[in-house]
C-alpha cells in the first residue's frame, strides 16, 4: 500500500469509529429518554438528555459532510 493510501485508508478508519460512537451514543440517549419519560421524570432531565440528543446530532451531521453525505434522524414514535 502507498503512503498516500495507507494515509487515506486509515483517516477513512479514524472517520467511521467516530461515526459507530456517535451512533451508539445517539442510541443510548435515545433509550435514555424514553425512560425518562416512561417514568415519569423530571422535565429537566428528559430536557437535558435532549439537548446531548441534538449535539451528537449535529456532530453526527458535521462528520458525515466531511464524507459529502448527509443524515436525518428521528425518533420512532411506537418503539417496544
Amino acid at each position: 500500500m502507498a503512503a498516500m493510501e495507507e494515509k487515506e485508508f486509515l483517516s477513512y478508519y479514524q472517520w467511521s469509529i467516530s461515526v459507530s460512537r456517535l451512533m451508539e451514543l445517539i442510541a443510548m440517549t435515545n433509550r435514555t429518554i424514553q425512560i425518562h419519560k416512561e417514568g415519569n421524570d423530571s422535565l429537566l432531565y428528559i430536557k437535558q438528555y435532549e439537548e446531548l440528543f441534538e449535539g451528537y446530532k449535529v456532530e453526527l451531521n458535521k462528520l458525515m459532510q466531511i464524507m459529502g453525505l448527509s443524515v436525518h434522524l428521528s425518533t420512532l414514535k411506537n418503539t417496544g
